[in-house]
């Protein structure tokens, strides 16, 4: 098992503290980018991304250059006005940047097809209570079948791309909301399963230096088996064809039903046709280059 991804604030103390890890630190300015990086450096810390949470729609977002060698998860409202944001497209394309949109504005079902179709890798941040599942399909069949080139929507591709019909195959990490894949400090150093459990104050360790025992500790073991748990209750998400995709993501506060299940199992039917018609398409013909 690789050691786990470490979710963190930005905080240069802290990052000392983590010489070695593969770090995420968050910040909500993008005007922190650079001084972030060189920070990781200087700390002896890997930078696995920078994740970025601003209200801020991306036209009003001051995209540099500079940024090009920095993998960036963006969090943004949506894209603004598009005569500006098409103004930066050019810098954009560079970057090694997702960008993360929400459901909670209609808008963004359509600009997340659109920054899809202009090159910009994407992700559908799922809404508490604010998802038009209608909208989704449609987003989910122009990801999977468009015929124009354009690039992955996650977590479509993201699902597409490890999918297995015989095993689960979550999309969490996509939100770093995987204990197997990252983990959540705070700037004490505590460590958390999630950032839920972050939130809630329900922390694994008190102190970071027990992340090098973490493969042999129970509560973590247990963790990354919580979700048996569902089949122990024999109703609701245990029955969900489209569980194996889903894993549950939605039954917390009751918010499971009918449109979710019908979602989740339309999507594994579209990632089986998806990688069906790829593997019929013939290899690419390879022409001598000079």
């Amino acid at each position: 098992m690789s050691p786990p991804f470490l979710v963190c604030p930005f905080d240069e103390p802290l990052l000392h503290r983590l010489r070695g890890q593969s770090v995420v630190p968050r910040i909500k300015n993008v005007d922190e980018i650079s001084k972030v990086f060189s920070a990781v450096g200087q700390a002896g810390a890997h930078l696995h991304c920078l994740q970025i949470h601003t209200k801020a729609p991306l036209s009003v977002i001051p995209f540099r250059e500079e940024w090009r060698h920095v993998p960036l998860a963006l969090y943004s409202s949506g894209m603004g006005r598009f005569p500006e944001f098409i103004k930066q497209l050019p810098v954009i394309r560079r970057l090694n940047l997702r960008v993360y949109l929400p459901t909670d504005s209609d808008e963004n079902y359509t600009t997340l097809r659109i920054l899809s179709s202009l090159g910009v890798e994407t992700a559908v941040v799922f809404s508490p209570g604010m998802v038009s599942w209608a909208r989704l399909s449609d987003l989910m069949s122009y990801a999977f079948f468009a015929q124009g080139l354009h690039a992955p929507i996650a977590p479509f591709h993201y699902v597409a791309a490890r999918y297995d019909p015989n095993r689960r195959t979550g999309f969490g990490a996509v939100y770093f909301d995987d204990p197997s894949c990252y983990l959540h400090l705070d700037e004490g150093g505590r460590v958390f399963l999630s950032e839920e459990d972050q939130r809630k104050g329900y922390f694994l360790f008190d102190d970071l230096e027990k992340i090098e025992q973490i493969e042999k500790d129970d509560r973590y073991l247990e963790a990354l088996e919580r979700w048996r748990e569902v089949f122990l209750q024999g109703f609701g998400c245990a029955s969900c064809p489209g569980w194996r995709v889903c894993l549950g993501r939605f039954s917390q506060g009751g918010r499971q039903g009918s449109e979710c299940r019908d979602f989740f199992t339309e999507m594994m039917d579209k990632v089986e046709r998806f990688l069906q018609i790829n593997r019929q398409l013939p290899e690419p013909k390879i022409v001598w280059q000079p």
